[in-house]
């Protein structure tokens, strides 16, 4: 009986301890992502974003060219992409990362 007594007395203070240690730790603080030049901006990757330029193809994946900027990788689980390769479409979509996932093309 005195064995469990001075268990139990020694987990408490344990325990005690633990409690005490935790909450005098400082939480770290969250980095902020920096601003990646070339990247869609963060408003252009929220909501529903639409986009005119010639889809094409490499290496198994689709691109959108707009007039004067850099290729935008698209994808699509509603719409058969390679039927549009080489026209110039119009595209809404939302992005997941930096690929605009098509919902629509006109």
């Amino acid at each position: 009986m005195k064995q469990l007594i001075v268990a139990v007395v020694a987990l408490t203070l344990i325990g005690g301890g633990v409690w005490w240690w935790l909450s005098s730790v400082k939480q770290a603080p969250v980095p902020t992502p920096s601003n990646n030049v070339g990247a869609p901006a963060a408003a252009e990757k929220s909501g529903t974003t639409t986009k005119t330029g010639v889809v094409s193809s490499a290496g198994g994946r689709y691109y959108l060219q707009e007039a004067g900027q850099n290729p935008q990788e698209i994808d699509s689980y509603a719409v058969e992409l390679s039927a549009y390769v080489g026209q110039t479409v119009t595209v809404s979509g939302q992005y997941s990362g930096d690929t605009l996932f098509v919902g629509s093309v006109e």
